[in-house]
């Protein structure tokens, strides 16, 4: 996937730097202020930067119900939220923030009842609860650690799609954007096994969920952000840069599914090119 020049390139995967310009920022085509979503019902899995930007762009774009699940206060993203669709001279959502941890059963299954109460069923859920384990070759690697990558980013996801299929089937859009990473396709960043062969591991379930639910209107696929331009990465990137990504994957999220796309089922996505 394309990455800023002067980022490490252990990603960087064929196919790169086939378009010009590579879009590292939001772009006009994808403005969530040219959506409608009114009456549509939305519910993201996790709070970082990404999580917080989806909700934001949900709320431009008009969504009517937007539930935020995490495990942390979230309070700030509330607060956002409100204001985003305040700015954006759209109608106040309906906002739930709800503490939710991802690896715990009742609570997800407690967080599906709540937003059925809440919304009476739901539209689109994106799941961007992740994990990265410490760069560590196997024989290094700490396998508490190591197996916690799986258990985020494989079970977390079977979780909440397990929790809320029977509310999707009920009617709605029926989406789910799993948020995983071109990691699952690049054998050569090493001492990553746990995150890429996990990453890897949910795209094929969403592929599954796809060929189990397809036929009854359930539409799961893929997405990759790109490479957060931040010091986790890189030193020295630019602010610029750094402030304009989160709206890029977020917005586009929301250009996917402001309607539905059939052809995405089951597919894999690269929000950055």
């Amino acid at each position: 996937m394309p990455l800023l020049k002067g980022m490490p390139q252990s990603l960087a995967g064929p196919g790169d730097y086939l378009t010009d310009p590579i879009h590292i920022r939001t772009y006009a085509a994808i403005d969530p202020l040219k959506a409608s979503l009114v009456g549509k019902r939305v519910f993201v899995v996790g709070s970082g930067a990404i999580g917080q930007a989806m909700a934001i762009s949900y709320a431009r774009a008009g969504a009517s119900c937007i539930a935020v699940g995490a495990h942390c206060d979230l309070t700030p993203v509330t607060a956002a939220v409100k204001k985003a669709a305040q700015d954006a001279e759209r109608k106040p959502p309906r906002v739930l923030s709800i503490s939710l941890d991802i690896n715990s059963t009742t609570s997800i299954d407690n967080t599906a009842a709540l937003i059925q109460a809440s919304f009476e069923g739901i539209d689109i859920i994106v799941m961007d609860s992740g994990a990265l384990e410490e760069a560590k070759s196997t024989l290094e690697s700490n396998m508490d650690k190591w197996w916690d990558s799986w258990t985020t980013n494989l079970r977390g996801p079977y979780l909440v799609a397990r929790a809320f299929l029977p509310m999707m089937l009920k009617g709605g859009d029926k989406t789910i954007v799993f948020v995983a990473s071109a990691a699952a396709h690049c054998v050569h960043t090493y001492e990553m096994s746990a995150y890429g062969t996990s990453m890897l591991a949910q795209l094929r379930f969403a592929a599954f969920l796809a060929a189990e639910y397809s036929d009854e209107g359930v539409l799961p696929f893929c997405i990759h952000l790109g490479d957060l331009a931040t010091g986790a990465w890189v030193d020295g990137v630019s602010a610029e840069h750094e402030n304009k990504w989160p709206e890029l994957f977020a917005d586009t999220v929301v250009y996917l599914t402001k309607r539905k796309r059939t052809w995405l089922s089951g597919r894999y996505i690269n929000c950055s090119w």
